[in-house]
């Protein structure tokens, strides 16, 4: 059945659909161009409109959102991709709040908020700062949820939370990221892969992995793995001498990170099993047939993934799908789980929530 329209449609949008996002690169920014990418590619147009503090004392967030409608000459959707350390170094984006306020206040059934919470807020044991933040940043996000029409979130963690604080009335969708480096639609099996090992992402997340993995060299070393790949910006993460080598490719574009990835083995994270969602390296690995290798310390299953079966845990000691046919088995699982809510499906359910989808016009 389809989800949205085709190329050869002659359409409207009901809505001007706009995404909200906080200013520079990074995940989120790359996640709002995979879905500008794939309505572009049905025909849906959309604006971007980034923001910081200083920008919004400038020029707010009402006027720019009043621009565009007066342009389009119809009431907009707004899709705000909530971080709130995207919009504050400290997360402390107050400001986001009183902006948005602002927005719902003067603009009235002309703003249609739909909040993509790529995270809600920090924790952290006493001694660390983001405990004592947390609670205001708790507040922030609570505030945001209560401002808008639909919410979005990436974890059913993160969708209880949001369901507490809204309660039953307000629409929540939880699904899992996409990668946002791309989609091959067949992989190559695991039988031709090379048995090598590829962490990618920003430094703080290959260097949490990588930090991990020395006590797992040996046992994975016995178990055929060769080679380790780090790939992305800033500098290599030290690595101590042990059983495995770790070769630092630095940033890649995107069409050899792919071959890479196209090719590897396997793939290796940090990540609580309960946060798997809202990774955007898990979900690349998932879509190109790696299999992910988690050095977080085990924990309960969530969003349809299951520890041995979508992806591996390492244990000290512990085997690892050897097999060809175990490894396999977990690239077709993980692939198919992630069928469920690739970019398309997203953008499409996205358009959806904005009631942006077209309407077709009629013939003469």
């Amino acid at each position: 059945m389809s989800t949205g329209p085709t190329r050869e449609d002659s359409v409207t949008p009901q809505r001007a659909l706009i995404q909200l996002a906080p200013t520079g690169t990074g995940g989120v920014r790359d996640y709002l161009e995979c879905l500008r990418t794939e309505w572009a590619a049905v025909g849906l147009a959309s604006h971007v409109v980034t923001l910081s503090e200083s920008d919004a004392r400038q020029r707010g967030l009402t006027e720019r959102l009043r621009e565009i409608i007066d342009a389009e000459g119809r009431p907009c959707s707004v899709i705000l991709h909530f971080s709130g350390y995207g919009f504050h170094p400290r997360g402390l984006c107050l400001w986001l709040v009183r902006e948005v306020e602002a927005a719902r206040q003067e603009l009235g059934d002309r703003l249609h908020l739909v909040t993509m919470f790529h995270e809600l807020y920090a924790s952290g044991p006493p001694w660390g700062s983001a405990f004592w933040l947390s609670p205001v940043q708790a507040w922030i996000a609570r505030r945001l949820a209560r401002l808008s029409d639909v919410l979005w979130t990436n974890t059913e963690l993160h969708g209880r939370w949001l369901r507490r604080q809204v309660g039953a009335s307000v629409p929540i969708e939880v699904q899992p990221v996409f990668s946002t480096v791309g989609e091959p639609g067949e992989t190559l099996p695991a039988r031709g892969r090379v048995p090598r090992l590829i962490v990618f992402g920003s430094p703080s997340t290959r260097r949490r992995a990588l930090e991990r993995l020395p006590r797992h060299a040996a046992n994975l070393q016995r178990q055929g793995l060769t080679e380790v790949i780090e790939v992305g910006s800033g500098a290599a993460t030290p690595w101590p001498e042990c059983a495995l080598s770790v070769r630092f490719a630095g940033r890649l574009d995107i069409a050899e990170l792919r071959e890479l990835l196209e090719t590897s083995a396997w793939g290796l994270i940090d990540y609580p099993p309960k946060y798997l969602g809202k990774s955007t390296v898990f979900a690349a690995y998932a879509v190109h047939g790696c299999v992910s290798l988690n050095t977080a310390d085990a924990g309960f299953d969530s969003d349809g993934l299951q520890d041995g079966r979508h992806f591996l845990t390492l244990a000290p000691d512990a085997p690892i799908a050897t097999t060809v046919e175990a490894r396999q088995s977990i690239v077709n699982a993980a692939r198919e789980w992630y069928a469920q809510h690739s970019a398309t499906r997203q953008a499409a359910a996205f358009a959806a929530s904005c009631h942006a989808l077209p309407t077709r016009k009629e013939s003469p």
